[in-house]
């Protein structure tokens, strides 16, 4: 996505799993439907956030840290 910096919002919203879940379903729903063209780039971007972010934390729920390396 290309950005302006005089004209890019960021948005660093936290939430637990399963509303983190909830709204990955939502925007994939919202994508799917075609009907916001101007924000696939975004809803895209959501989705691979929050996708990052839920695998992230099921890897620390399970004793490992980052992605996919184990504690010794």
């Amino acid at each position: 996505m290309t950005r302006d910096n005089k004209d890019t919002v960021y948005c660093n919203i936290q939430m637990p799993m399963a509303k983190g879940r909830e709204l990955s379903r939502l925007v994939a729903e919202l994508l799917s439907s075609g009907n916001h063209p101007g924000l696939e780039s975004v809803f895209k971007e959501i989705q691979d956030e929050l996708n990052s972010s839920i695998e992230f934390v099921e890897e620390q729920l399970r004793g490992e840290t980052g992605f996919g390396r184990r504690l010794s």
